[in-house]
């Protein structure tokens, strides 16, 4: 029996080495001799760029840059020195989980950390840049890295250094020839969302009140968002324009490449060429719902082994609609918790684990219908 365990990470409980762990665990217990293929997986968000050290000989490198409320910060991103790659994640520098509950507010938040980051990294010589945009704190339309990067931003004539998603409305002009030094740096980015930048499904609608906004910010962010659009000239309904709070906008204006974050780790991991002859992969992460379907990384996985007659089950801390994940094309999709548990007992990393274990070996008994002990 050969079976690929490609999870995420089920976020503030277990990383995604850890939850693949776990479920080769339950699996070895019921199965000794199966071969089990572990590749802990990322999309984009916090923990991509570990992952990506994971497949590649890349090293790490430090740097002092401001995270998304101007306070100076180290932060790590890797260098591939081989092929001079730079892997990293504007997650590490402007995340919202760097921030506290009562600091999430996306009008006072910029990325311009982000671009100080990208900065740090082409001065070291490299001309490959792949970055993963998910889990941002930001709402700036990547303002905030243009202007670290040379962009700069005015309101009538004054100059403003640091942008933050508050000033987009009041901006009246914009100078972007000094990034013109950036079309030899070959730039990815890893988004897992085709919002446009602006409108009801667009970075401030869609996703300013996750990140702390009231609805009268939202109103204020999408049309400054619409204003940066206007003054940048900039098609805003690129797909993926939206991610990040608009910074995948800011990447087009640098002529970047905008991927789906799981089709660059099924590159990274092989994973095509370890499902030959594979029986069964196991998916997940720690919530699934309809929104798996927009291109979270479960759901290219199965669309991956789909295509070469492997079947897919997902497992997950939660699950909701779970008909419609059937009828997508995932055989199962499983809750590894009792229902009405609670948040704080689900999110327990001791809880999750053992959940998951357990979980696992249920499934691997009913799949290859294995006696229970």
């Amino acid at each position: 029996m050969k079976v690929i365990l490609a999870f995420d990470s089920f976020k503030g409980s277990l990383t995604a080495e850890q939850a693949t762990n776990a479920v080769a665990m339950g699996i070895r217990e019921i199965f000794p001799t199966a071969e089990i293929i572990c590749l802990p997986m990322a999309d984009g968000g916090e923990g991509t760029t570990e992952i990506l050290v994971r497949y590649t000989r890349a090293k790490w490198s430090t740097c002092k840059v401001n995270d998304s409320l101007m306070r100076p910060i180290f932060v790590n991103y890797a260098i591939e020195e081989n092929q001079r790659i730079a892997l990293m994640e504007m997650a590490e520098v402007a995340g919202l989980i760097l921030l506290q509950p009562n600091e999430q507010k996306p009008m006072k938040t910029t990325t311009f950390g982000v671009g100080e980051m990208i900065l740090n990294a082409v001065k070291a010589g490299v001309k490959h840049i792949l970055i993963g945009i998910g889990g941002s704190a930001t709402s700036d339309g990547g303002a905030g890295m243009l202007a670290a990067l040379g962009a700069k931003f005015y309101i009538n004539n004054q100059l403003v250094k640091y942008p933050k998603g508050r000033d987009l409305i009041h901006l009246t002009s914009v100078d972007l020839s000094l990034l013109s030094v950036f079309q030899d740096i070959q730039i990815e980015v890893l988004c897992d969302v085709n919002n446009p930048l602006y409108g009801y499904n667009g970075a401030a609608y869609v996703y300013a009140p996750q990140k702390g906004a009231s609805k009268y910010d939202v109103e204020i962010l999408d049309r400054g968002l619409r204003n940066l659009a206007y003054l940048c000239k900039i098609d805003p309904t690129i797909p993926g324009s939206g991610a990040a709070g608009g910074l995948g906008y800011a990447f087009c204006l640098l002529g970047a490449q905008l991927r789906r974050g799981v089709e660059v780790l099924i590159e990274y991991t092989g994973l095509i060429n370890h499902l030959n002859n594979a029986d069964l992969v196991l998916t997940g992460e720690g919530k699934i719902d309809s929104q798996t379907l927009n291109n979270k990384l479960p759901f290219g996985i199965m669309s991956i082994a789909r295509t070469h007659n492997v079947p897919t089950i997902v497992l997950a801390g939660c699950v909701a609609n779970k008909d419609l994940l059937v009828s997508a094309g995932f055989n199962e999709a499983v809750c590894i918790n009792p229902p009405n548990t609670p948040l704080s007992e689900a999110m327990c990393p001791k809880v999750a684990t053992s959940r998951l274990r357990n979980t696992t070996k249920e499934v691997i008994k009913r799949v290859f219908s294995i006696d229970k002990h």
